[in-house]
């Protein structure tokens, strides 16, 4: 059975629409099941509150595929190494095709400037920490509406669906995700 892509995107700021790395995983896995993920810090200062990752895609002959990076601070993120580690497994996903058409941190825009964008921060972003932080703070009505069924949601739904099912999900449908999970 084909990969339904459809059934994992979320929208976000601005209506686009998100392939979480969750989702590019289950895909990769399902086409690609002799492949590998392979993971390593570049820059690790826990201390300092800064770490860099770096993703290599391989095959099953052990030849690169990809291979991305991702860093992020404590400032921005409380559990800033495993957002860093998973960026770069989205990162490295994207390059192999995997979500590449929801993936912002690979707009044309941000190429031709030499600037990618966060991998797994899909929002428009001021460069800063305090500009990341207010766009995480507030989602817009348009990122409030459920994945599933387009009901438009109401903050609290909205916060306890993302922490709960990493998308938005209006309550009857966060009931179904969870009747439907093994």
């Amino acid at each position: 059975m084909a990969f339904n892509v459809r059934r994992y995107l979320i929208r976000v700021r601005g209506g686009q629409q998100y392939l979480p790395v969750a989702a590019r995983l289950v895909w990769f896995r399902e086409d690609h099941p002799d492949w590998s993920i392979e993971t390593h810090p570049l820059h690790l200062d826990i201390e300092g509150g800064c770490v860099v990752f770096q993703a290599v895609v391989k095959d099953a002959q052990g030849r690169v595929i990809a291979t991305a990076s991702k860093m992020e601070t404590r400032d921005d993120f409380a559990d800033f190494v495993e957002k860093a580690e998973t960026g770069a497994i989205g990162r490295a996903l994207a390059m192999c095709g995997y979500g590449t058409q929801f993936a912002p941190e690979l707009s044309e825009g941000d190429l031709e400037t030499g600037r990618i964008a966060y991998a797994d921060s899909p929002q428009p972003l001021r460069g800063d920490a305090a500009g990341r932080a207010e766009h995480a703070a507030e989602p817009t009505a348009e990122a409030m509406i459920c994945a599933a069924c387009g009901r438009a949601l109401r903050k609290p739904q909205y916060d306890l669906s993302m922490a709960k099912f990493h998308r938005p999900l209006c309550p009857t449908c966060q009931r179904h995700a969870q009747q439907a999970a093994p």
